[in-house]
């Protein structure tokens, strides 16, 4: 019988298979591991938004893969028998306290102060008629609420400056007809709201606590009435909603003058715009969907459905990727908060809250 001599390469051909899938199983479950990693270390990203018609105010937490969910449910107000309105919420520079407004009181509303993360109470004070957005100064120590008197008559209004430290109201500020939208400089010295009735820009010099400027932002025909103003991250351009006629106005604020407007149908109503400073997301509360512009071009580049009638408020994430919508919702339906991706401008998430969301603040990403 002849024998068969088995060589050195034949013998190898099954060891060199063995070694290749091995090597390939390796190189599989390191991916596997990178992408579990990867996505391990995506952050979270929490914010707080109030719910005018439920008297609450909601923790919510977004985790990157579509999940939304609210995290915990705050009661707020003081008269179980009366619906107080939680309007506007501000949050400080170190993310240590957030500040609500309660549009409703006897006679006047009120300015309530939470510790974030335990959402406790611990401080109030006494406003003026309506108190509705808020914002808190970067450098700390300030709050600047418009007293927007909703529902009084149409008389000139005020802003009121707090001591958050003391919850002392220092200041209040006549400025205009309704005012509305509370916002600040970049670097803190100059604050910004628009008067719904009157049609204007207001600024206010924050050193001096006094009204420095204002500026007529009303169409040629018809009314602007303005809902919005917030500055650009460099401090130089101001960005205006004009609710009435559909447009969104720009200014240059060391000129004060009007330099371009922009078509924006369906009510604009609130805006944020980008850490870069290159896109401004809208709130457009007549159509239930939010647009997106290219601020160097003036044109809108997206168009989001949102998930149900009434968008309200916005807050952009620190990092640009995302942004946050709350939408009041209609009659009978709940309040609702979506997130839009402003990479894919996809809504990619979204969750009930409260009847009609509104105020809406970034917290922080974790």
């Amino acid at each position: 019988m002849k024998r068969v001599r088995r060589t050195g390469a034949q013998v190898d051909r099954p060891m060199a298979a063995c070694r290749a899938v091995v090597i390939s199983a390796s190189v599989v479950l390191s991916v596997l591991v990178a992408a579990s990693q990867a996505h391990a270390q995506q952050p979270s990203y929490l914010f707080y938004v109030a719910s005018e018609s439920a008297d609450e105010v909601s923790l919510m937490r977004f985790t990157p893969g579509g999940d939304l969910a609210v995290e915990k449910v705050i009661p707020v107000g003081f008269y179980p028998a009366e619906m107080e309105g939680p309007h506007g919420i501000g949050i400080d520079p170190d993310g240590s306290h957030w500040y609500l407004t309660l549009g409703h009181g006897f006679p006047f509303g009120t300015l309530l102060k939470y510790r974030t993360g335990a959402d406790t109470l611990e401080g109030r004070v006494g406003l003026g008629l309506f108190p509705a957005t808020i914002v808190v100064s970067p450098l700390g120590g300030l709050a600047f609420v418009v007293n927007a008197n909703f529902h009084g008559e149409h008389v000139p209004s005020t802003v009121s400056v707090v001591d958050i430290e003391t919850m002392t109201e220092i200041e209040r500020i006549e400025t205009c007809t309704m005012p509305h939208g509370s916002r600040l400089s970049p670097d803190g010295r100059r604050h910004y709201s628009t008067c719904m009735v009157d049609d204007r820009l207001v600024e206010i010099d924050v050193e001096d606590v006094a009204l420095s400027r204002t500026l007529d932002v009303g169409p040629p025909h018809g009314r602007c009435s303005p809902t919005w103003a917030t500055p650009t991250p460099d401090g130089e351009r101001i960005y205006v909603m004009c609710n009435k006629s559909d447009e969104i106005v720009e200014i240059d604020r060391a000129a004060w003058k009007i330099t371009r407007r922009w078509d924006a149908p369906r009510a604009p109503y609130n805006a944020d715009i980008t850490p870069d400073g290159r896109r401004l997301v809208v709130t457009q509360k007549g159509s239930g969907e939010v647009g997106v512009w290219d601020l160097e071009t003036g044109e809108r580049i997206a168009l989001v459905p949102s998930t149900r009638r009434v968008t309200h408020g916005v807050a952009v994430s620190p990092d640009g990727r995302y942004a946050f919508i709350s939408v009041e919702g209609i009659g009978g339906e709940p309040g609702g908060v979506d997130v839009i991706d402003l990479r894919s401008y996809e809504r990619v998430a979204a969750a009930d809250v409260g009847k009609q969301a509104g105020g809406i603040v970034f917290w922080k990403m974790e």
